[in-house]
Formats: structure tokens, C-alpha cells, sequence
């Protein structure tokens, strides 16, 4: 193919110099382009240059279109015109990250002046540093390069037995912890349209509570079927235990509990946390979409449906196949004022495009044809300006 194109090139360049109008022909062309070639510029190594110096350097290779600075560097311009060069570098750093986990401990008590009244006693949560907290942390947090897990010590055997739910043990914080990281890896920061990258952001949130209440059947299997590792966050699972709904016969899911669990936590999370979610997820779907270029986000369903069919392959099953037909369940249920918010913001960054975005949107939008095409037709530009220009 790229033999054909330097042959394409070579024909297209001769036809182009050999018209028949000729000197004349050839002034002309470059007073018509001169302006525009002089005074746009591109960035290449954070060196600023005019696009003419910049074609004028441009030459097709085997290894696709390169430019060469004065000073001999070459550059694949193919590479800064397709955004996902720039993704995997993102995404590289993720699977090269040295991650960290941390233990906080929350003290936990009663608060003395509540003990004797008629109420139910106030219990009062305390860091390290004996900060009173004013609400009962999070169980853990996953914050790019590190997983905070917390631990509630109570300061008597009663309550430790009223708290020990929240713990690790019983609560398997780091799993789901740790998935938010591997969905990361999986591509969760990627870039998508801003509304695709929401639904992700919001499954998210669904595929590590899935892998957590796995997590927690191990645990209950592991220790002679006992109720007490299934903690209230899945009631539901809890419940068809109780019943006989369902009876898990071994650490392989079947087809019918996959599915089970699968729906019910979607709807568990959709009617208990999608409200008080979707401030937090809109604020992560702007800040991974901040730096991404205007082809980036014009929507790309086989990309998300890639990214989400690693995401939900969970303890080697897959939970995709029934997600997959629940997602739309989100999309119609994304604020009005968000969507317009996005339309604007997807705006501001088609008027800020780079003279490379624009050649990239070229080949997302018309194909690799056209943006070869246009390449080769500035490159002849290019030399048709050095040479038959002003003061030539």
C-alpha cells in the first residue's frame, strides 16, 4: 500500500508540474497559497514553525509521513495526527504505576452523654489524630496511585461486633478498591464523547460493586455458608440465600446467578446511588475528557463497548452480555443540563483545534485516503511556494 502511495505521489507531482499554462501557472499557485503557508503554524516539539517550512521537510517513508527539523530530528507526523498515540501514553503510565495501599484506622465510640438517654446511643468516629469525623467515612478510597483502606476499631467488644461489617474482612474494601484501579488500566480514563464517558463512569461504579459482592460469596463459602460475610450493601444476595432462590453449589457461577447478580446490582445502584452519584461522575467524565483534542470526543461505540467488555469480565465471567442491556437505562437518564453543558464544551474544543487536530478530524471524518491526499497536496504546495514564489 505505501508503494503505491509513493507512485501515486510521484504521478500526482509530475502532472501537477508539467500543466500547461507552466511559469505562469506556477506564480500563480504560489501567490494564491503563500499567505495561508507563512502565517499558520504548527507546534513540533514545542518548536513553533510556519506549515510551509513544515511541508517543505515532509517526505512519505516506509514508516509513514516524517518530518525532519534543521537539525535532523524526524518525527512521525501520522503519530501526531491520531490521538490515541497520546492515550496509550496515558494509558502506559497507568499499567507502570507503583501502587500504594494505605490502612487508616477510625476510632469508633459511643458518645458518653447519649449512653443513658432514650435514644439510640450516638456513635462518634475519630482518625488517627483524634479528629472527630462528622459523618462515618467511606470504607476506602482509590485515588490514581493509591487505595486507602479504612479500619474501625471500637472501644468495646460490643461495638467492634456492630462495626466489623465495615472492615475489610467482612466488607472486601480492597477488591473493590483495587477494581476502580484495573478499570482504570481497562481504559475507564480513555477518551469517548462526553456522554458515553458518563454511562462508563457510572458502570464503573456497578462492575466494582460486582466483583465486591463476588468477593463476599467467596468469603461466605469459604466460612461454612455463614450469612455474616454478606454484608447490607447486597441485601438482595443475602436474601435469596436465606430463601433458596439461590443456592451457589460451588465458587463457579452458573449462568442463572451470573445474571442474578448482575441485574440486581445495576438496579440496586441505580435506585439507591445514581442520584448521589451523578454530580461525582460528571465531574470525572470532564476532568479524563480536559485534555482530550475535539476528534477525541465525537463518540465511538465499538471503542466503548471494547473498553466495557474488559471492564465486566469479572473473575473470568462475563457480565457484559447482560450490562450491555441495561446501559441505555443511563444515557436516558443524563440531566438535561449536563448534556448541554457537554454540547458546549465539545464546541469550545472544536474552535480551539490544532492544525493537527484538523488533520486528524480529516481522517476520522473523510478517511485515510483523504488525509494522505491532503498531505501530499501541501507537500507540492510547499515546494511549488519555494520555488516559484516572490523573490524567486
Amino acid at each position: 500500500m505505501k508503494k503505491a502511495l509513493l507512485k501515486k505521489v510521484g504521478l500526482y507531482t509530475g502532472i501537477l508540474l508539467s500543466g500547461v499554462s507552466g511559469y505562469a501557472l506556477m506564480q500563480n499557485i504560489a501567490h494564491k497559497y503563500t499567505s495561508d503557508f507563512t502565517k499558520t503554524n504548527v507546534v513540533i516539539a514545542k518548536d513553533t514553525i510556519p506549515i510551509q517550512q513544515f511541508y517543505y521537510n515532509l517526505s512519505y517513508t516506509e514508516q509513514g509521513w516524517i518530518y525532519t527539523n534543521p537539525q535532523g530530528q524526524m518525527f512521525n507526523v501520522d503519530s501526531l495526527c491520531d490521538y490515541h498515540h497520546r492515550e496509550n501514553r496515558k494509558q502506559e503510565d497507568l499499567r507502570n504505576l507503583k501502587l500504594k495501599t494505605q490502612i487508616d484506622t477510625i476510632y469508633v465510640s459511643y458518645d458518653k452523654g447519649h449512653i443513658k438517654s432514650r435514644h439510640k446511643p450516638k456513635i462518634i468516629y475519630k482518625n488517627e489524630y483524634a479528629d472527630s469525623l462528622p459523618h462515618m467515612p467511606s470504607m476506602g478510597l482509590y485515588n490514581y496511585d493509591v487505595i486507602t483502606i479504612r479500619e474501625f476499631k471500637a472501644d468495646t467488644p460490643e461495638l467492634q461486633k456492630k462495626v466489623d461489617i465495615y472492615n475489610n474482612r467482612y466488607n472486601c474494601t480492597f477488591d473493590h478498591e483495587y477494581s476502580h484501579y484495573l478499570n482504570a488500566v481497562n481504559g475507564i480514563r480513555t477518551w469517548n464523547s462526553y456522554p458515553i464517558k458518563f454511562v462508563e463512569c457510572c458502570l464503573d461504579e456497578v462492575a466494582v460493586n460486582i466483583k465486591q459482592c463476588l468477593s463476599q460469596r467467596k468469603n461466605y463459602l469459604d466460612n461454612g455458608r455463614d450469612v455474616q460475610f454478606i454484608t447490607g450493601r447486597f441485601d438482595f444476595y443475602k436474601n435469596a440465600l436465606q430463601t433458596g432462590s439461590i443456592k451457589p453449589l460451588s465458587h463457579e457461577l452458573t449462568e442463572d446467578e451470573a445474571q442474578f447478580i448482575a441485574n440486581s446490582i445495576f438496579d440496586t445502584w441505580m435506585k439507591d446511588k445514581f442520584s448521589i452519584y451523578t454530580n461525582q461522575e460528571c465531574s470525572r467524565t470532564e476532568y479524563f475528557l480536559k485534555d482530550a483534542p475535539y476528534p477525541a470526543v465525537l463518540g465511538d461505540i465499538a471503542k466503548h463497548n471494547a473498553v466495557m467488555q474488559k471492564i465486566f469480565t469479572i473473575d473470568n465471567v462475563d457480565f457484559w452480555k447482560y450490562i450491555s442491556l441495561r446501559e441505555q437505562e443511563i444515557f436516558d437518564k443524563i440531566p438535561s443540563e449536563k448534556l448541554a453543558k457537554w454540547q458546549k464544551l465539545a464546541e469550545q474544543k472544536s474552535q480551539n483545534m490544532t492544525y493537527f487536530d484538523n488533520l486528524e478530524l480529516l481522517k476520522v471524518t473523510h478517511g485515510e485516503k483523504a488525509y494522505h491526499q491532503t498531505l501530499n497536496k501541501n507537500k507540492i504546495k510547499s515546494r511549488i511556494i519555494s520555488t516559484f514564489g516572490k523573490g524567486r
